[in-house]
């Protein structure tokens, strides 16, 4: 009986899991300028969603160039944010106030963070604040340069508004929307695709478009590469975006605060030795619940769990805070994972890493390739030179095999 009711349980975890992933609904609030209302961001991110199967209600006040200050002081900016209970609120200032000096940034544009941060929090505990981090623009700040010489290229004030946007989350315990840092990698990858107006600062349609792939994972915390709704781009510029937008969000969820106040399912696992798993959680400070898929359960962050037999196991965990709960399953093969490598005395390693095109072996094996959200992007066999020029760039794992061990190892595709 106590069999047949953990079956029952951990089944019914992973349906309504599995339909709470499928088709979500959040209310979303926009407080910005220009940066959102050009091509119609929230539209954009609603499409895409649409497409996923889910749905996003929103509303938005975004006057140009409105500031956070001016935002606290709108009396229709305060007004809709006591409208609805919505789920999350984005707040976005004027674009260049953030990349300011740290010592301004602190003085003018942190205070009203916090305020609407606070008003929001007020009209419902529950709500998520999402700060959206822009983008430097192309070749700098031209107009306080002078004044400020760090923001005079496009990295410099890339750079400010990362460590602003950080400074904004990590102080009001709401969660960093990497727009700024998606635009980073995809000028560094394919500078000839162009995310800018001709005024070198507000978006392209491709620009707003990546924009709304990084909020469609921040947001509904779904995967955007299957995703069909391309906004009229072409395939190819949709695709690359779309990976670039996963790539950025999910190779640094702990730095975005995603999952770190509000509950967030998705884990990943490392394998440590011998039968030895362990599985990472993206919501340390809430109350974590782990179901081993073989009787076994822990309630710890980041457990470790030892399988005794070789077979497919499906790991469920479930978070819980005051605000809602989120569950999130995992099928994987131990055997293929390295049960099988109990007091191994053999030793991988892999080279260059990070790598753009060959990643090499020390040991002549079988090899699996995962990305972080553990989808198997490759696989082969005996190879001491494995050509990874087909994935994109991101964190991977590569999971080693010979004949009496197994060990993944993190590299980075460039």
């Amino acid at each position: 009986m106590k069999f047949l009711f953990t079956t029952i349980f951990l089944l019914a975890i992973m349906f309504n899991g599995l339909n709470a992933q499928n088709h979500k609904t959040l209310k979303v609030l926009f407080l910005g300028n220009s940066y959102t209302y050009v091509n119609n961001l929230p539209q954009l991110i609603k499409d895409i969603a649409l497409a996923n199967g889910d749905t996003l209600v929103f509303d938005s006040n975004c006057p140009g160039g409105h500031t956070f200050q001016n935002h606290f002081e709108n009396v229709t900016s305060l007004s809709k944010i006591n409208a609805e209970a919505w789920d999350c609120v984005v707040l976005q200032p004027q674009s260049q106030e953030p990349s300011f000096s740290p010592g301004q940034v602190v003085a003018q544009t942190l205070p009203y963070a916090i305020k609407l941060d606070s008003a929001i929090k007020h009209n419902n505990a529950c709500t998520e604040t999402v700060f959206y981090e822009t983008w430097g623009r192309k070749n700098g700040d031209a107009d306080n340069c002078g004044s400020y010489p760090p923001i005079c290229t496009y990295i410099g004030m890339q750079n400010r508004l990362r460590a602003s946007y950080k400074l904004f989350a990590d102080t009001t315990h709401a969660v960093m929307a990497p727009a700024g840092e998606a635009w980073r990698k995809s000028i560094a990858q394919n500078p000839t695709l162009e995310l800018y107006q001709s005024d070198q600062s507000h978006p392209s349609l491709e620009g707003s478009y990546l924009t709304a792939c990084v909020f469609y994972e921040t947001l509904f915390h779904k995967s955007v590469l299957s995703n069909t709704y391309t906004a009229g781009i072409s395939s190819i510029n949709a695709n690359f975006l779309k990976q670039i937008a996963h790539n950025v969000v999910n190779d640094s969820i702990a730095i975005w605060n995603l999952g770190k106040y509000n509950a967030y399912a998705p884990f990943i696992k490392t394998y440590l030795s011998g039968a030895d798993f362990q599985f990472h959680s993206f919501s340390p400070l809430l109350n974590n619940q782990w179901y081993f898929g073989d009787g076994g359960t822990s309630n710890l962050v980041n457990p470790i769990h030892t399988f005794a037999v070789n077979q497919t196991f499906t790991v469920s965990h479930v978070v819980t805070s005051t605000c809602g709960k989120d569950s999130s399953t995992l099928f994987f093969d131990t055997f293929l994972s390295g049960l099988h490598s109990i007091d191994s005395k053999v030793t991988f390693t892999v080279y260059p890493n990070p790598t753009q095109t060959v990643l090499h072996t020390n040991t002549n094996s079988f090899y699996k390739i995962y990305d972080v959200l553990g989808n198997l992007c490759l696989e082969g066999n005996k190879s001491n030179s494995i050509n990874i020029e087909s994935l994109k760039s991101g964190v991977y794992f590569i999971e080693l095999s010979s004949l009496d061990a197994t060990k993944k190892i993190r590299f980075v595709k460039e």
